[in-house]
């Protein structure tokens, strides 16, 4: 803006228009809207659209307001998302106040404008502030880069269903002539396939002596000092291979991208020797060119190191034609070792002890060119990977034993990730199989769909498989997958309900919004007369499938079978069978019993009622049948005291004496009422009886009954305890004149005190008498 009469123009405009709005703002609120929407469904879609529109316009304005500030836009949902983050709306508006007040102090004078050198500081400042601001890749909007593979040779084909045919050219240190290595194979049961072509050399490979010898690890220069060359021309591979081929140990790694392109890109390769570092550009158009590494790749006698392999040696087939013969896996060597942690960043501290800023894992890799921070990410990762083999090594030899050599199987488990071969993803329709298939999905969602909505999910979930093919891009830039779920959910007809439900809308879907409102529309009908989805997706294996495969003890189809563990958390290794090398893990549950019977002595226990009766009749004595029972011997004087028991209470004092007790009763009945007295009274002759009953023994009482003497208890020939006749004679002795009352053990707690009469305290150890 040159002069102020462009700014009042502008400004004259931009009050008027916010005028405009504010009055029919003011308008439609001072219409009864609820009522309306209520009335008219036409009025209550369109002032919805409406609301969600303007949501959207007010979030976009939002977040450009604050880029390039420390203030975070608030996420505008709904209509209540704005009481809800009102104070950070507010917040949005005072930073653009301030700086429209900034901007026109220095427009009418002021402020005078920032000197060249303040302005270049600021130019640097709000460059790193770029810097730290990366491009992930959780930015499934539309790719603010442009796509690489458009550009390349052979664009890739997402449609194609054949076997995937190894991109080999040429084949360096072969064995097998390249063209025995590309033939299909296949049977009747498994479909063709192109096997490995270094199968045969990965398999009958010999590493190199270095790498069953102890020796100092070789020290790493620091990355700074360190050359670095960045590799993106042919001539630059070639110079590069010739260098490689003079090394005995290498480090590879790879950075990958899999959002924007359907099968994913290997964007970058690092490559680093013990004195240099290449970092290789793979998104170039003649990137097939790169085939020329596998001189140095496929070498036996130049070891490979990588990290985390299993993921590499897929893109470096899928994307180069590389592929990888004497590759040392540190992972598998920090599974040998018993590693708490087996990351890349957990060993580059460990031994380098640099920590890695892992944010970069997630960065996009296809920015060109790289920032300064992606680029010493990317050079660390190989930079001490060699430093980190050696140190891995020793510990393996050191650790090794005569019956275990820790590092042969190390280099065995790489082995296996070397002879791993790339498949393309066939999408199954009908069953729905495969990585990218349905069926894993809603194996592992735990809600159900009726027949509508699992026919609806089927086809929305193929329908985003073939977009995401045709426009080349990750399926979650189509829409993620917790979308997809909430489509078949929903089954929107109408695009209002379906913008509603895809909220937010990619520019993908929103292009193909009808093709998708027919697809919702004709699995809807179709899913009516389709089948459930309990029938489609198989519950989890039972124990008995889960096992049914493992040897039995025993096969006949009345034994149970259990699965079991190693081993007994209670017994431990008791039950385990001695000098066997594993316990099987299916056992009969008679074997098991027999196992705890042979470990423990415990008695056997009957299990027919014929059997009871036996162990009874062998265990009574004859002459046990013959004695009468002692419950219909008559009660004596002497014998009655044996029918005295006492339920008593701890007590922590000790027992008082009896002219205590006494004179304790005496002194406390003084003030008391008649009733009083004759409970005291009575319960003073109870305390008498209990006194003796708990004196101490004599010495003629002290000796034990000798073993011959005692005689079992016979439960066949008992009387009844609840009709015996001690208890029948102690009810009629009741009702006699002159006999003492039988003694109710609640009556004490029936008799309440009344009033306020003074309660008598309890003392701690007093007893209750039963007969």
């Amino acid at each position: 803006m040159d002069n102020s009469a462009d700014f009042s123009s502008f400004q004259d405009k931009v009050t008027t228009a916010l005028i405009r709005s504010s009055k029919t703002v003011q308008k439609i609120g001072k219409e009864d809207i609820d009522f309306h929407r209520t009335s008219n469904s036409e009025f209550a879609e369109n002032l919805d659209e409406q609301s969600s529109r303007l949501l959207s316009l007010t979030s976009s304005l939002l977040k450009v307001a604050t880029d390039g500030t420390d203030i975070k836009p608030p996420a505008l949902e709904d209509e209540d998302s704005l009481e809800d983050n009102w104070r950070g709306i507010v917040d949005v508006i005072d930073n653009l106040l301030e700086k429209a007040d900034a901007c026109l102090d220095e427009f009418t004078g002021i402020i005078k404008k920032l000197s060249p050198p303040q302005q270049d500081r600021i130019r640097e400042a709000s460059s790193r502030q770029q810097e730290k601001k990366f491009p992930t890749i959780y930015d499934y909007g539309p790719s603010k880069i442009p796509k690489p593979q458009l550009l390349f040779r052979t664009a890739p084909n997402n449609h194609d269903t054949s076997p995937f045919r190894p991109l080999l050219k040429s084949k360096p240190h072969a064995i097998v002539p390249l063209e025995q290595s590309l033939q299909l194979v296949g049977t009747d049961k498994k479909p063709a396939f192109y096997p490995n072509p270094y199968e045969k050399e990965i398999r009958e490979s010999t590493y190199p002596k270095s790498t069953y010898v102890v020796a100092p690890p070789v020290e790493f220069g620091p990355v700074e000092t360190t050359q670095a060359v960045w590799v993106d021309t042919p001539e630059g591979v070639a110079e590069m291979v010739e260098e490689l081929k003079k090394a005995k140990e290498i480090a590879v790694d790879l950075e990958h991208h899999d959002v924007h392109t359907y099968y994913g890109l290997v964007s970058l390769m690092q490559i680093s020797t013990r004195d240099k570092d290449w970092v290789v550009d793979t998104l170039q158009p003649w990137r097939e060119d790169l085939q020329r590494l596998n001189e140095v790749f496929t070498d036996p006698n130049i070891l490979k190191v990588f990290h985390g392999s299993t993921m590499d040696i897929v893109w470096l087939q899928r994307d180069l034609g590389l592929y990888v013969v004497s590759l040392f896996d540190t992972y598998h060597a920090a599974v040998a070792l018993g590693f708490p942690k087996r990351s890349l960043k957990f060993l580059l501290e460990k031994y380098a002890h640099y920590e890695a800023d892992k944010k970069y894992q997630m960065a996009d890799w296809r920015l060109r060119p790289l920032t300064d921070e992606m680029l010493k990410y990317a050079r660390a990762d190989t930079h001490y990977l060699l430093y980190i083999y050696d140190c891995l090594r020793n510990e393996l030899l050191e650790k090794s034993t005569p019956k275990r050599n820790q590092i042969d199987y190390v280099l065995e488990r790489s082995k296996t990730e070397a002879l791993q071969r790339y498949e393309r993803p066939v999408y199954d329709t009908l069953g729905g199989q495969g990585a990218g298939g349905w069926y894993d999905l809603l194996s592992r969602n735990s809600g159900q769909f009726t027949k509508e909505q699992f026919a609806v999910f089927k086809a929305v979930h193929e329908w985003r498989d073939r977009v995401a093919r045709e426009e080349d891009e990750g399926l979650q830039c189509v829409f993620p997958r917790h979308v997809l779920f909430r489509v078949a959910v929903a089954m929107p007809v109408d695009k209002h309900t379906l913008f509603k439900t895809l909220s937010p809308v990619t520019l993908i879907v929103k292009d193909r919004v009808t093709e998708l409102l027919d697809i919702i529309k004709k699995a809807k009908i179709e899913g009516a007369t389709g089948p459930e989805l309990r029938d489609v997706i198989k519950p989890r294996k039972t124990v008995e499938e889960a096992t049914a495969s493992l040897p039995l003890l025993d096969k006949t189809p009345a034994m149970i079978t259990v699965v079991r563990a190693d081993s007994s958390q209670f017994w431990g290794t008791a039950l385990q069978p001695q000098g066997t090398v594993a316990v099987p893990l299916n056992y009969k549950v008679a074997a098991s019993c027999e196992a705890l019977r042979l470990s423990v002595p415990i008695p056997p226990m009957p299990v027919t009622v014929s059997e009871v009766r036996q162990m009874i009749h062998d265990t009574t004595p004859a002459a046990m049948s013959v004695e009468p029972s002692p419950m219909n011997t008559p009660t004596t004087k002497t014998d009655k005291q044996s029918d005295i028991f006492t339920v008593k209470e701890v007590a922590p004092r000790r027992k008082r004496k009896v002219t205590e007790t006494n004179d304790s009763d005496e002194t406390s009945s003084s003030g008391s009422s008649e009733s009083e007295s004759e409970s005291e009274s009575e319960s003073e002759s109870e305390s008498e009886e209990e006194i003796q009953i708990h004196q101490p023994p004599t010495k003629k009482s002290r000796q034990r009954p000798k073993e011959e003497d005692t005689v079992p208890f016979d439960y066949n020939t008992a009387t009844s305890v609840l009709h015996s006749e001690d208890m029948a004679a102690a009810a009629a002795a009741a009702n006699l004149p002159n006999q003492k009352k039988y003694f109710n053990p609640y009556a004490k707690a029936l008799n309440a005190p009344s009033g306020v009469r003074k309660q008598k305290k309890e003392t701690s150890g007093r007893t209750f008498t039963f007969r």
